[in-house]
């Protein structure tokens, strides 16, 4: 009995199961779930392989990146120093970025680039003086390139033909360090450049390069003088000084001297070298030079038209009443004056005179011609 009766619940709960399949679906279950599910939304993003690619090798750059920052900063010896980055006019996102690597801001430019411009900071760089710490993000670091607020504070244009005491007015009236000061600091010679060791000077006069430059708040007049001392060395560079002062039998500090006189004098560019060729005419035919420009700085100030009383001045600089060049340089000239000087035209002429205009000179050989055409310029003035 009790076998007939397990074998009866065995064939009636068959009979069950199969009456509760019979009531199912027959359809597949993703069909079941479209019908009576929501629509399947659509993945955006990378729709490619290759965006996906490009996708995971972002990512994992950045990652590399913030374990080499982690790791710079566990090992690294703390926080370092800031350091300035000038970004100038024309420079490219590629050229910034370069130039942080090699100051040490960032590790990599070329990770550098791919962040900015995914964030869109190569249209926003300013030129400009740039202070950073080594390792800042690349986001406050193109915040810092786009504000535009350089570190410098100040700017001082010295115009090509000054004096020491003129560059001392015009570094008071820009940068306000006092024009006493200034002097005082360019009156010295031991800013340990080569140029400034011929025991014939005394001064920094003439080698004040004359250029636009940008200064930092807090620097004095010593580091002033050095960077236009600075300026100077890096203008001669190219200049064959050594073949000039071989073939004139001159030092570098006279053939300065030369090129000051040549700014001071010629009228416009192009006559530089044709002045310059009248001082090294003059002096080898042992007549002396009677430029006015060595007597206005003999008189401390410039006068538009000397006196016969003006050219008796007492001083070493009147070249009227001593021969050969000054003893120093009367201004601060420019480098296509001082190329003039070490390359001078070849000519005969001995006289120039400025015409009426005051545009050019009229230059000669011949005495008697020379005084026709100054008698001329000076009726038609």
């Amino acid at each position: 009995m009790r076998r007939r009766d397990r074998t009866r619940r065995r064939r009636e709960r068959a009979e069950r199961e199969a009456r509760l399949g019979a009531g199912r679906s027959s359809e597949p279950p993703s069909l079941e779930r479209r019908r009576g599910g929501r629509p399947k939304k659509r993945r955006r993003g990378c729709k490619t392989p290759a965006g996906r690619l490009l996708l995971l090798a972002l990512l994992l750059l950045g990652v590399l990146y913030g374990i080499y920052l982690l790791v710079s900063a566990v090992f690294g010896g703390g926080v370092e120093e800031p350091v300035t980055v000038a970004v100038e006019q024309g420079d490219t996102l590629s050229s910034v970025a370069d130039k942080l690597e090699e100051a040490g801001v960032i590790h990599s430019s070329t990770l550098f680039k791919l962040e900015s411009r995914v964030q869109g900071g190569e249209t926003e760089i300013k030129a400009g003086e740039y202070r950073f710490i080594p390792g800042e993000d690349s986001e406050q670091i193109l915040e810092t390139l786009a504000s535009g607020e350089s570190v410098s504070a100040f700017t001082i244009t010295v115009p090509e033909g000054l004096t020491l005491e003129q560059t001392a007015r015009v570094v008071e009236e820009e940068g306000g360090i006092p024009a006493e000061e200034f002097e005082t600091a360019a009156g010295r010679t031991d800013y340990g450049y080569d140029f400034l060791e011929d025991p014939d000077i005394r001064t920094t006069e003439g080698f004040l390069f004359p250029k636009k430059y940008e200064f930092e708040r807090g620097d004095d007049a010593a580091h002033i003088v050095d960077r236009f001392l600075r300026q100077y060395l890096l203008e001669k560079d190219g200049l064959d000084f050594a073949e000039a002062q071989d073939r004139f039998n001159l030092t570098e500090y006279e053939l300065v001297t030369v090129a000051s006189l040549v700014e001071k004098e010629s009228a416009n560019p192009e006559e530089r070298s044709l002045i310059a060729s009248v001082i090294y005419n003059r002096i080898r035919s042992g007549m002396p030079l009677q430029i006015d420009a060595t007597v206005q700085y003999a008189l401390g100030k410039a006068k538009e038209d000397l006196k016969l009383d003006d050219l008796d001045v007492e001083s070493p600089y009147n070249t009227y009443e001593n021969p050969g060049l000054p003893p120093g340089p009367i201004s601060s000239p420019s480098r296509e004056s001082i190329q003039a000087a070490l390359e001078p035209a070849e000519t005969d002429y001995l006289y120039y005179v400025l015409e009426a205009s005051g545009d050019e000179h009229f230059f000669t050989d011949d005495y008697d011609e020379f005084l026709e055409a100054k008698d001329q310029a000076e009726n038609e003035r």
